[in-house]
């Protein structure tokens, strides 16, 4: 196979999994015009049209479909063989892509990943935070960690640890305006509602019916509500690694201890396809490592 032919290859993949010729062109740090120049090409070469193109999306014709998925099966076989040649030096290299939420990878994974990185020297880590949800593919992520209830199922998801959960709020909001004893109770006080979470979550069922709370102020970030609860603006529900540190030091005070909700999966995602490369299963354990015993 003629080296042009492999970069025309790369590049139909990238159009499919970007959906787009201008995301691929992107991700491949080339012009629209050469990836559009190389699939055209590609079609050409094979005689057979592989991708149908209107102004708004582009798909699969039914033989692209096909030629698709044998095309990610090579592309498999080269990483398996790049694999078993750094496996057999004991080396493993490259570049790592990372989405993780914002407060996790201050608090967690920025403190951890010199560790990582000294001990797999020839990984290069680009490390994204955002508390977004992430699109791996159109993104090039090789792995995102993401917290709670999975949805997407055309990812492969690995269970990292359980993240314990408490409910807090400062002594200054307490002693004024008292401690909630019951989950009912909450609705009487100003709830800081962070936006990302599921409002339909079981704690928030009391005697079958939903809780309704409401407050001052909504946020996509823990540490945001964090620090309202420190100042004494109102009470919410954290994962206990974004409040920890003010609970140790007193700054917060966890309530309603007797009611706990379920803890949340800590998940490593990456794109769906049979083989894991190295330098993702190095980065999972190793994840697992400086989270055993940390939520407990």
């Amino acid at each position: 196979m003629q080296q042009y032919d492999f970069i025309a290859l790369r590049s139909f993949v990238a159009v499919v999994e970007v959906g787009s010729f201008k995301g691929a062109a992107e991700f491949l740090q080339v012009s629209t015009a050469a990836i559009s120049r190389r699939v055209s090409g590609l079609e050409a070469d094979m005689g057979v049209k592989l991708l149908n193109r209107t102004t708004r999306q582009i798909d699969l014709t039914q033989a692209g479909r096909q030629f698709y998925q044998d095309v990610i099966e090579i592309f498999i076989s080269l990483e398996q063989a790049c694999e078993k040649v750094q496996l057999g030096t004991q080396t493993i290299k490259g570049t790592l892509r990372i989405a993780a939420p914002l407060s996790f990878g201050i608090s967690k994974l920025s403190p951890a990943l010199p560790e990582f990185m000294l001990r797999y020297p020839q990984i290069d880590v680009q490390l994204q935070l955002s508390d977004g949800m992430t699109d791996l593919v159109a993104d090039g992520i090789d792995v995102a960690i993401r917290i709670g209830k999975l949805q997407d199922s055309s990812l492969v998801a690995s269970h990292i640890c359980d993240i314990e959960r408490v409910f807090c709020a400062s002594a200054d909001y307490i002693q004024r305006f008292g401690e909630p004893m019951t989950l009912s109770a909450l609705a009487g006080h100003n709830w800081l509602q962070y936006s990302l979470v599921n409002t339909k979550e079981a704690w928030r069922i009391v005697d079958g019916k939903p809780l309704n709370l409401s407050g001052s102020l909504v946020s996509n970030n823990g540490d945001v509500l964090k620090d309202a609860m420190i100042r004494g603006l109102g009470i919410t529900l954290l994962p206990k690694f974004i409040v920890e540190q003010a609970l140790t030091q007193g700054v917060l005070q966890e309530i309603l201890v007797a009611h706990k909700p379920e803890p949340l999966g800590l998940f490593a995602l990456r794109p769906s396809r049979k083989y894991t490369p190295s330098k993702v299963k190095v980065l999972i354990d190793f994840l697992r490592e400086i989270t055993e015993h940390k939520e407990d």
